[in-house]
Formats: structure tokens, sequence, C-alpha cells
């Protein structure tokens, strides 16, 4: 059986929604909750809110097939953003650290720490989706849209090991969200009768 809904609706209950990682951190801000390094805290509650929202982009089309929820289409371009919009603060706020902004530490910190460079990597991959996320950027990008945007399951993966290396020490929601990743992508191996059929 297909369900509709009012997609203008859905769409802005879900934007509304996906600024809840904003919203939690304006209210640890007013009520004193950050600690004595806020920007660590920030860089935490960013991180996380970009893996749940890569994984959540992963989890429409599943949610489609199984469902029957088709109009779930119109909200994996703004969960896809979203994933991106929480990557760059997480970066952002990497890099300033406190006091300025130290892109040559940052540099030395790619170098010198894995879960660094893994997370960078994922970030650049991150970047090409997000500019060809528009109607106008698909059609002049044309056929290598979908390849650039099958990138994602390598990105989500780079994610997980890089949220993998900085939890080392309390593992249980890295594994969670890997069993998660393993779930989705083993429903696309499933469902998937040639390499067209793994789609997001």
């Amino acid at each position: 059986m297909r369900y509709t809904y009012n997609t203008a609706f859905v769409k802005t209950v879900v934007f509304i929604l996906s600024l809840s990682p904003l919203y939690e951190m304006i209210w640890f801000a007013l009520t004193g909750r950050f600690g004595d390094f806020p920007s660590w805290e920030i860089i935490g509650i960013t991180g996380e809110a970009s893996l749940i929202f890569l994984l959540l982009t992963l989890s429409v089309t599943p949610a489609r097939r199984i469902l029957g929820w088709n109009n779930l289409i119109h909200i994996r371009r703004m969960l896809g953003l979203f994933a991106f919009f929480y990557a760059m603060i997480h970066f952002v706020i990497y890099i300033w650290r406190e006091e300025h902004f130290s892109f040559h530490e940052f540099l030395l910190d790619i170098v010198r720490l894995p879960y660094i460079t893994v997370g960078f990597i994922a970030l650049i991959l991150l970047i090409p989706l997000a500019f060809t996320a528009r109607d106008s950027m698909m059609r002049k990008v044309g056929k290598n849209w979908k390849p650039i945007h099958r990138m994602v399951y390598a990105i989500a993966m780079l994610s997980i090991v890089h949220y993998v290396l900085v939890s080392i020490w309390s593992p249980l929601n890295a594994l969670l969200y890997a069993f998660m990743l393993l779930l989705l992508l083993a429903y696309r191996f499933v469902y998937a009768k040639t390499p067209k059929d793994w789609m997001l």
C-alpha cells in the first residue's frame, strides 16, 4: 500500500526537527551546562549529528520500499545537506580551538592523528555531494551525478571509523551506529540485482 502526505508540511517539520542539535547547544549555553571547554562539547554534538543525518539519508530508500512511503524521497536531500551542515560546523569549531583558528596545527593533526585523517577525508568527499545536491547541478553534472552521490557509502563508513577512533574508551554508541550502517548496507546488498540497484 502506498501512502502520500503533504510534502511541504512534512519538509517544514523535518527542517525544524533537524535543527535540534542547535537547540541543544543554545540550551546548554543559556543554562551554563557547557563545561570549561565548550568548543569540544560543540565538536562532539555536531560530529554525532552529522553521522546521524548520514545514516538517516541512507535510511530513506529502505523506508520507502518497506513502508511504501515514496514521498520520503522529498526529504532525503534535506537530510543529506544537514549532514554536511553539521560536519562543517564540526570542522570549523575544531580548527578554532577555543581561542583562534589554527589551520597549521590542524594540518599537523591530519598527519599524526588517524581519527583526524579519516574524518577529514570524509569531509572532503562530502563537499561534492553537497554542491551537486540542487536540481540545477544535477542537470549540469548529468550522468555523473549518481556515481558522485554513491560516495555517501564510503563517507558513512569513514565517518563510522572516525567516530569509533574518537570513542575508543566508550564504544557503545559507536558500535550502535556501526551496526545501523551494516543493516543499511546489508539491505542494499540483498535488494540489489545489479550495481545500478545500489541507490541512495
